[in-house]
Order: structure tokens, then C-alpha cells, then sequence
């Protein structure tokens, strides 16, 4: 949609994707994109269910988990 618009990335617009997919590597132009930690997700939601199994009363917890930014050429 930004082509057929006259719109260049990054010149004109930058984009920048999330999870960092393989695809991301080989669009035209190449996909910045944010990486997240996807095993460490999967082993955080697993404890967060297994402790909320054990004391439903806990209340509820935000977890931050560390992500990075793969700088490529779209942004």
C-alpha cells in the first residue's frame, strides 16, 4: 500500500514489525522488527499457572520479560 502511494521505506515511512518472524529477514526492504523471548515466555506462563493452581488468592502479577530490537532496513 505505501508503493502504489509513493511511499518509500524508510525514506518516507519506517516500519518496524513484532516477534521477529524469519519472513522478517527476507522482505523487500528487510523487517526491523522487535524480538521477544519466546521460550522464556512459554516457561514464565507455565510457572505463573502452576502458582496461581496452588494460591488462586495470589493476585494477579505483571512479569516484564527482556526484549530486543533487530534493526534492519525498514527503519
Amino acid at each position: 500500500m505505501l508503493r502504489p502511494a509513493g511511499r518509500q521505506v524508510p525514506e518516507d515511512v519506517a516500519v518496524i514489525g513484532f516477534a521477529d518472524f524469519p519472513l522478517a529477514r527476507h522482505t523487500e526492504p528487510s523487517l526491523t522488527t522487535v524480538r521477544q523471548p519466546l521460550e522464556e515466555v512459554g516457561r514464565t506462563m507455565v510457572r505463573l499457572l502452576m502458582e496461581e493452581m496452588e494460591q488462586p488468592e495470589v493476585a494477579w502479577r505483571h512479569v516484564i520479560l527482556r526484549t530486543r530490537l533487530v534493526v534492519r532496513d525498514s527503519a
